[in-house]
């Protein structure tokens, strides 16, 4: 080890004296700057002053489409090495997770990508900077590292072999594609990924991780000048490769007749799904093709949801394309109960998609679809942490500026293209899906291949911007002073935060609570779907009309039903903030309750509980849960069986949705907050005429959390023909976050197995040292008031691991209570931990759920504050003996699902 260590060193040092120079603009569209280094690499700024934190996310031109022969998964199996070792950081996983970075990597057909998510520091910057250009050339590539990975691979593959719908994707396309690797899933063949020695991986690695097929994106609040200067620095002495880098040619010819696919295996709904050959990213018939699938699937105009949902066949259908390089593929599926005829279900399915090409669309149709591909587009770009992250999937399909031309496509969409793309591409012959039809004569589809990506970008500039100055400090007195808290009339509370946003976006949160003990038995089902059904219509809005402005004033919002309260969650900007607020206002206030929804809502509710019957996380969630939490079943905290859960929602009527409604909705103790480019006046007036004068039947007091002294168990539970199985364990905790002990109790699980990015003991032991696990660890949830917490700990695997695995996870648990933590793992964890939530200030999600909270439990950001100096004094003694106190592996209930019987 110690001689490798020393030659890649001197590979870094070779490197390190080699020429640099300086960074060269090559163009600007819209706030992003291109830039490109002699070597070759790319690099995009995408600076964004409102933001606190900074994202570096480095892309290479390297996916599963440039696999060969024998080499299935290499790309995403690399992917996984390279948090490994290189020459300056010999432990990346643990170097990210001492940082308290958000960070991950990810594989697809046309590229590789890794970023981390800090706190825009210089030292954060110049530390993600330095790794990426350390792991780009000098990566270990260990035969022992490969050893314990691809298990964990393997095991990641197994997961998603679990899933008939995802499994019945991948049989289609590898029978849609005969000859290109988009027809491979990018986690590749099972054998592939068990077989491949390191050498290989070596080679593969070192042609295409190479500054000429990179590019590099810095993204949020940095400065241009020496961010430009530090990646010269690190980047440019690494030489361009000596070796082009070839292009790959192989083209899918056109299909030659309807081809079908049968998958048989466990599960507890059927599905049915097909693919389309159609454009690539760059080919500007995307945008029609894209449009097309929005017009078709579309809730509830579409004619899929007409042919399928409204006619209850199906719970639901959708449909895709992808972001791809070469010609790509449509993708369409719905799911039909077990109960239900499959071939009634296949023939409006194939009869709708026949009549495509024939079909007659509206401009209605196509405004409808353009406004929810330009929402999807402003809410990617006025996002800059997600924008740095999704260029990934434009450069990968050929160029980030595709992302700006696809909008300009999309804006200038006339219904002749729409109905050209139908009659293109949604031809018989150019299908896959079920079953083959021999034909005397056949149409075909030959779709463009855009070879020269460089002609449709050329001198692109795309639109004017404005420019984005205004910047916020994260700090906890700044968000103190910045918020504004008030009550209305009443009695409802609210905090409205206004601070810089690119787009001026606005998150908003809002939660009514209600009801009490007694009134709220056994009514946490009729509470969800109550919830469910304020979206699908209005006494002044159809469900279509609602639709329609969701997209047209870009709008997210979801609206979820809890056994004591209904949670609303709201996104959209400060142009389009009163038309959004007075669209929720009416789907507060004035539900219509339509039967026919309702109808459709049990039918979609009911295979939703069924798909879960043999799905192992969910039985061993579902087992735990009883087993813990036992509550009688007339207190409104108790969980019901999957069984139970189908015998109450077959009972329950609209009547009862119409009375839960007026008995408990009501605005008396209603909590908002709203975060952003707020206007104050507009979400005041909203507060006040839509929660005042609004007032329950029923009157909110808290139910309290209970604490169950239960006694330990370990059961295992047989399901058939899943290759994945899960463990999930939990000990009842009688301490609350106002206990003394909290804080320790918190490092305790964070040493243990909640640490950020598999830093601590049980990931460490059981994926990154024996690769027994794609993902394992614990994790705490405590109650702000109540003194009930539990501790819980969680793995997926191969259940013909489950001995070791077992072995494993209670050597570490036993380990760590006979000889506690060192002081060494406590300073790391804690410089990870108080990173982490530094940067968590950055992101308005939790700044506009963390207010809310805080209103809910009587707590302030002083408490956030209070509890990290509680923690920063912390010893590590006091974490060893709260370990020791608290967590008794003799109370731990555990549980097993999957399939121990096949071999």
């Amino acid at each position: 080890m110690k001689k490798l260590l020393l030659v890649l060193s001197f590979v870094s040092l070779l490197i390190t004296k080699a020429y640099s120079q300086e960074p060269t603009l090559v163009t600007s569209v819209e706030g992003i700057k291109e830039y490109s280094l002699p070597n070759g690499m790319k690099i995009l700024l995408i600076p964004d002053a409102a933001q606190s934190n900074v994202i570096v996310n480095i892309v290479y031109g390297v996916g599963s489409r440039h696999e060969g022969y024998g080499e299935s998964g290499m790309a995403h199996l690399l992917e996984h090495m390279l948090f490994k070792r290189s020459s300056k950081f010999t432990d990346i996983k643990k170097t990210i997770a001492d940082k308290g970075a958000q960070a991950n990597g990810t594989t697809y057909y046309d590229r590789t990508n890794y970023y981390e998510i800090l706190p825009a520091t210089d030292e954060n910057l110049k530390w993600a900077l330095d790794m990426e250009s350390d792991r780009m050339v000098t990566s270990a590539i260990l035969q022992s590292d490969l050893d314990s990975e691809f298990s964990v691979v393997r095991n990641e593959f197994e997961i998603g072999e679990n899933d008939p719908s995802s499994v019945l994707n991948e049989r289609i396309l590898s029978t849609a594609y005969l000859w290109h690797n988009y027809g491979k899933s990018t986690i590749g063949s099972k054998e592939d990924i068990e077989r491949v020695k390191a050498s290989r991986l070596k080679v593969f690695y070192q042609k295409y991780y190479q500054p000429n097929n990179t590019t590099l994106i810095i993204g949020g609040k940095f400065d241009e000048k020496k961010t430009l200067s530090w990646i010269k620095d690190y980047f440019s002495p690494i030489p361009k490769s000596k070796n082009e880098i070839e292009k790959t040619y192989t083209l899918e010819p056109a299909q030659d007749g309807e081809r079908f696919v049968e998958l048989k295996r466990n599960g507890d709904l059927q599905y049915i799904g097909m693919a389309y050959h159609s454009p690539s990213y760059a080919d500007k018939e995307f945008a029609a093709n894209n449009a097309l699938i929005s017009i078709l699937t579309n809730n509830p105009s579409g004619a899929l949801y007409k042919a399928l949902v409204e006619t209850k066949l199906s719970t639901n259908v959708y449909g895709y394309t992808l972001t791809l390089k070469d010609p790509a593929f449509s993708y369409f599926a719905c799911e039909i109960a077990k109960d239900k005829d499959i071939n009634a279900v296949q023939k409006a399915f194939l009869e709708t998609m026949n009549s495509v090409p024939t079909m007659a669309f509206t401009e209605d149709d196509l405004k409808r679809a353009k406004n929810e591909l330009l929402k999807q587009f402003e809410n990617t770009y006025n996002k800059t942490i997600n924008l740095s992250v999704a260029m990934t999937e434009y450069i990968g399909a050929g160029d980030w500026r595709l992302f700006f031309i696809d909008r300009d496509n999309i804006e200038a969409l006339t219904v002749a293209d729409i109905q050209n793309a139908a009659k293109k591409y949604y031809l018989q012959s150019n299908r896959t899906w079920g079953r083959f039809i021999p034909e005397v004569t056949s149409q075909r589809t030959k779709v463009n291949e855009i070879t020269d990506i460089a002609a449709v970008v050329k001198d692109y500039k795309g639109k004017a911007m404005e420019a984005n100055t205004a910047t916020f400090e994260t700090s906890i007195a700044n968000i103190i002073k910045s918020t504004e808290e008030g009550k209305l009339a009443s009695g409802g509370k609210y905090a409205l935060l206004e601070k810089p946003a690119k787009g001026n976006k606005i998150e908003g949160r809002i939660l009514l609570r209600m009801g009490d003990e007694k009134s709220l038995s056994q009514k946490s089902m009729i509470a969800g779907l109550t919830a469910s059904m304020l979206k699908l219509g209005t006494k002044n809005r159809t469900k279509k009309e609602i639709n329609d402005q969701i997209d047209q004033y870009k709008i997210n919002l979801s609206l979820s039903g809890a056994i004591d309260g209904l949670y609303v969650r709201i996104s959209t900007d400060k142009t389009n903030l009163s038309n959004a607020l007075n669209l929720v206002q009416d789907i507060l206030k004035n539900p219509s309750f339509d039967v026919t929804e309702f109808e459709k809502l049990k039918l979609e509710t009911k295979n939703g509980l069924e798909a879960n019957r043999n799905e192992p996380q969910a039985v061993a969630s579902e087992e735990l849960t009883k087993l813990t939490a036992l509550y009688s079943k007339t207190h409104p905290f108790y969980s019901e069986t999957t069984d139970e859960s189908l015998a109450t929602l077959n009972k329950i009527t609209i009547e009862d949705i119409k009375n839960f409604y007026a008995t408990f909705y009501g605005g008396a103790n209603s909590i908002s907050s709203f975060v952003g480019g707020i206007d104050k006046p507009i979400i005041k007036n909203f507060l006040s005429t839509t929660l005042d004068n609004w007032n329950p039947k029923v009157a909110y007091k808290r139910i309290p959390t209970q604490y169950f002294d239960v006694k330990s168990n370990d059961k295992t539970i047989q399901i058939n023909d899943k290759t994945n199985a899960a463990l999930f364990g939990k000990i009842n905790l009688n301490i609350g976050e106002k206990s003394p002990d909290y804080p320790a109790l918190e490092m305790a699980n964070e040493l243990l197995g909640g640490g950020s990015f598999l830093s601590s003991r049980i990931p460490q032991r059981l994926r990154e040292t024996e690769g027994l696990s794609y993902g394992a660890g614990s994790y705490l949830q405590a109650n702000a008031v109540d003194p009930t917490t539990s501790w819980g700990i969680y793995a997926f695997y191969n259940p013909t691991m489950k001995d070791k695995l077992t072995t494993a996870l209670n050597e570490e648990i036993q380990k760590a209570i006979s000889k506690g933590f060192t002081k060494e793992e406590f300073d790391s964890s804690l410089k990870s931990w108080l990173q982490n939530r530094q940067t968590m200030l950055g992101v308005d999600e939790f700044l506009v759920y963390r207010l809310r909270e805080n209103m809910d439990s009587g707590k302030t950001f002083k408490d956030y504050e209070e509890f990290e100096n509680k923690v920063k004094s912390l010893d590590v003694q006091k974490i060893n003996t709260t370990l020791v106190k608290y967590f008794d592996p003799k109370k731990f209930i555990i549980v097993n699902a999957g399939d121990y019987i096949k071999k």
